[in-house]
């Protein structure tokens, strides 16, 4: 075994999780190698350490300021709702005129079909424009 997984496996190995065989292999490797062993001889002793420190004096009041900070983010996310349904509203209309333009301009080029009654050849080639209304009355009394 090398000294790279040696490493890897000291924390395991001090929690005394490690299969029998690989718990095996990390103790010949520690009995051979004077670098990992004093590797595992200082996380014996930071370990060791931290078992004499005292435990940290509780806050009473810790559950309150948990359950608080929940709160706040459920509020913080109904905040960003009205304004992601304001966002979607426009892009919708936006993209349906967009899409209403296009179509709009598709079928400006497209051929007419042809008038099938009478009224309607008559009707077919005249703009409805005020300038065509005002050429109509003119033509009117000029005869």
């Amino acid at each position: 075994m090398n000294c790279k997984k040696v490493s890897r496996l000291l924390s395991i190995y001090q929690d005394r999780e490690l299969t029998s065989a690989l718990e095996r292999q990390v103790e010949f490797h520690l009995r051979d190698c004077h670098a990992c062993r004093s590797e595992w001889d200082g996380l014996q002793e930071l370990v060791g350490s931290l078992k004499c420190l005292p435990p940290p004096a509780s806050d009473p009041y810790f559950p309150t300021k948990v359950m608080a900070g929940l709160q706040d983010n459920r509020a913080a996310k109904f905040r960003l709702l009205p304004a992601i349904a304001y966002a979607l509203i426009f892009l919708t209309m936006f993209l349906s005129g967009f899409f209403l333009q296009l179509s709009y301009n598709n079928t400006m080029g497209a051929e007419k079909p042809k008038a099938a009654t009478f009224t309607a050849v008559l009707l077919e080639n005249q703009d409805l424009g005020l300038l065509a209304v005002h050429d109509n009355t003119l033509a009117l009394f000029e005869r």
